[in-house]
């Protein structure tokens, strides 16, 4: 009864919201700043943050797992992403987030060691509010934030707009809750570095993903998105991309170009593929099962 009557009262502060927006969008940004206050506060905290604490989304590791920590990402891609840019030699890094969460991502963590940078998502009131903090903590910086939706036509025309064919991309995160793959097989750049998402209710068995559409959007909860480890290997394997991490919460993979990836452990889906523990087989088939049944593309 209390969850239902969360749920109500989140719908309707949201409606009051939208209703301000519109009569006074300068009022609505006021309320922005003072709900966001106390986040830019904790980006900065975490971001200098050395403690770190880690815990593990499943029981079957690899290496590189042991290297996790969350700073600002989702999950443990921080601790990834440092180990993978030391292994390169990298500290000055060029990047592209596309898909984010103004207090929560991939590319906050070392935005200090950030030589260019670019953000891109379609949520304009992400887009207003990361642009407010790196205006008050990082102005001096060389870092764009962009408002549009990515679609598999539009990347590489964007992605033009901030870098030339001679500036090297360092690290891409792909994060757009369901046309990933897509994005990545389209993309025209070569970034040494990649992070997407993937769906691991698709098991390791089926190569396959969500049918494209510009318009598709995620529905909190559902399994119907996003594609197979399988699928987005096998992508990211003509595009010149070996598999070096899945973090273990079962949401990203990591893939390096294959000239810089000599010196990693190359993981194959088919073995390396992991479950989250909070989930038992039997739920996770049944789920699967369930999925299956979807409409799909086969890669």
């Amino acid at each position: 009864m209390s969850f239902k009557l969360g749920r109500k009262i989140k719908k309707f502060k949201k409606i009051i919201l939208l209703l301000i927006e519109k009569i006074s969008p300068n009022t609505y940004n006021l309320i922005l700043d003072i709900k966001s206050r106390s986040k830019f506060s904790n980006i900065i905290k975490k971001i200098n943050n050395t403690n770190h604490q880690v815990s593990f989304g499943c029981d079957k590791l690899n290496d590189i797992n042991n290297f996790e920590f969350k700073n600002t990402s989702q999950n443990n891609e921080d601790g990834i992403i440092n180990y993978i840019f030391s292994k390169l030699q990298i500290k000055k890094i060029n990047f592209v987030e596309i898909g984010f969460d103004y207090f929560e991502n991939n590319s906050l963590n070392f935005i200090v060691d950030t030589k260019k940078g670019l953000f891109i998502d379609g949520s304009k009131d992400k887009v207003y509010l990361l642009k407010k903090f790196l205006k008050l903590y990082f102005k001096n910086k060389n870092i764009f934030v962009y408002d549009i939706f990515i679609n598999k036509k539009n990347i590489n025309q964007v992605l033009e707009k901030f870098f030339t064919r001679n500036e090297e991309i360092d690290f891409l995160s792909i994060d757009v809750d369901g046309i990933d793959c897509y994005l990545l097989e389209n993309l025209n750049f070569k970034p040494k570095v990649l992070c997407i998402e993937y769906n691991f209710w698709f098991g390791n068995t089926y190569s396959c993903a969500i049918p494209y559409s510009d318009k598709f959007i995620w529905k909190v909860g559902s399994t119907y998105s996003g594609c197979s480890i399988s699928a987005l290997n096998k992508i990211a394997l003509k595009k010149g991309y070996c598999l070096v991490a899945l973090e273990s919460n079962c949401v990203n993979a990591f893939f390096v170009r294959k000239d810089l990836a000599k010196n990693f452990q190359i993981l194959d889906p088919s073995i390396d593929f992991k479950i989250p523990k909070k989930f038992n087989k039997v739920f996770f088939n049944k789920q699967k099962d369930l999925l299956m049944k979807k409409k799909l593309n086969f890669i």
